[in-house]
Order: C-alpha cells, then sequence, then structure tokens
C-alpha cells in the first residue's frame, strides 16, 4: 500500500474511512463523519487495541476502523 493508493471502506454507522500507510506498520487513519467532520489518528500494528477519547471515554468507531482495517489489510 502507499499513498497514492489508500484503502477504502466505510463502517456500519456509513463513516468512510480512508487509510494511508506512512511507515512500514504505521499508517494514517481519516474517518469521515456522516455530518461531514472528520477525526484522524495514527496507528502502528501490534500497539494497544483499547482506543480512548479526548474525554477519557472509549472510541468504538476507531476500534471498528482498525478491526476492519487488520481484515482486509
Amino acid at each position: 500500500m502507499s499513498n497514492e493508493n489508500p484503502i477504502r471502506f466505510t463502517l456500519d454507522d456509513d463513516t468512510l474511512v480512508i487509510v494511508k500507510e506512512v511507515t512500514n506498520s504505521k499508517y494514517d487513519f481519516e474517518l469521515i463523519l456522516c455530518n461531514g467532520s472528520r477525526k484522524t489518528f495514527m496507528w502502528t500494528y501490534g500497539a494497544s487495541e483499547i482506543f480512548i477519547d479526548k474525554k477519557g471515554n472509549k472510541d468504538a468507531r476507531i476500534l471498528e476502523a482498525v478491526n476492519k482495517f487488520t481484515t482486509i489489510h
């Protein structure tokens, strides 16, 4: 995978996910929510699978994006 050919898929709530490889095993995720707002984060293979937002809550949308990415990549 390269930045010229990002992986695109949709989550169960119709959030669009675009994933680009930054370096070997490190990925840049961009989530485009149905209301048009965006959420971005970096993820590395082997990193924690517990994702906490800035309010301290678990972020199920990010978990779903990472899980779906690992099954298709």
